[in-house]
């Protein structure tokens, strides 16, 4: 983390505040897309990316004191969150012991981090979402959401379909025929680990460019509200096909000295907002 702030002086942290703060001389401001009216139908719904709660940084807090930092934070904001959203990089052998902990529905997808055990573990953790497969959508009023499994173990290059992936071939059939459903909902959110690369180009931690260029396709075809991901451990923020793509920060370390921390979307009926909550102040 770069800061010097010690063990104690973290956690505290991560239990004061609010967003948009100083951090590290670094003014945090509101990102906003499609600016969200007052009123309506609203709420807000949390992201928390790339724990890694068994990696442990010398002189740091541990992963798992990091994680339960950002989730103190998270669950302080107003409004407070519905649920959290987690895409990848895990380690779910660290989260079931957290899970009674956790005040928020969470919902999560692998990561490359997440060998076969590990998968079959988050199946068996969270079985109304999975349903024995790596990706599903759940709905939340008249929005959905839509977990894509684009990691496989072992390889930042993304994939939609794998060995390693459950089915192995079934998901982009699946995610067309889900999103031939878009005109039923208001907004439709997909996340996953391993992002597009901005242009389709050859990348060694993007989705491969044959499956990017079959996801540019389909978002021109059946665009949705927002695409969010993590894997690449800094803010990396595009549009995909006129889709605008959130690049996550990793709530335990990040590139460049980029701060830790998690993100809040705020729905309306007619657009969302979206903000960086560092986890310290």
């Amino acid at each position: 983390m770069g800061s010097g702030i010690s063990r104690r002086e973290f956690l505290q942290a991560g239990a004061l505040g609010a967003a948009g703060l100083l951090l590290g001389g670094r003014a945090l401001q509101a990102q906003m897309v499609a600016p969200a009216p007052a009123g309506g139908d609203g709420y807000a719904f949390a992201v928390i990316s790339d724990p890694h709660l068994r990696e442990d940084r010398e002189g740091e807090p541990t992963g798992v004191e990091k994680f339960r930092a950002i989730l103190a934070r998270i669950e302080q904001q107003t409004p407070r969150p519905e649920f959290i959203l987690m895409p990848g990089d895990i380690h779910p052998e660290k989260l079931e012991p957290l899970l009674p902990e956790i005040g928020l529905p969470l919902h999560v997808v692998a990561g490359n981090h997440e060998n076969a055990a590990h998968r079959e573990a988050l199946r068996g953790m969270f079985p109304e979402d999975f349903e024995g497969r790596d990706y599903y959508s759940f709905e939340r009023g008249d929005d959905l959401f839509v977990g894509l499994c684009t990691a496989i173990s072992g390889d930042h290059v993304g994939h939609l379909q794998s060995q390693q992936i459950t089915p192995k071939v079934a998901q982009p059939a699946w995610l067309e025929e889900t999103l031939a459903r878009r005109g039923d909902y208001r907004h439709v959110f997909i996340f996953g680990h391993v992002p597009p690369e901005e242009k389709c180009r050859a990348s060694t931690t993007c989705l491969n460019q044959a499956e990017c260029r079959w996801l540019h396709g389909l978002m021109a075809r059946r665009p949705v509200t927002a695409l969010i991901f993590g894997h690449r451990h800094k803010q990396v923020d595009f549009t995909f096909a006129g889709v605008p793509v959130y690049g996550m920060r990793s709530c335990n370390w990040n590139s460049a000295g980029e701060p830790v921390g998690g993100m809040i979307l705020m729905v309306e009926p007619t657009g969302f907002s979206a903000r960086f909550v560092p986890t310290q102040t």
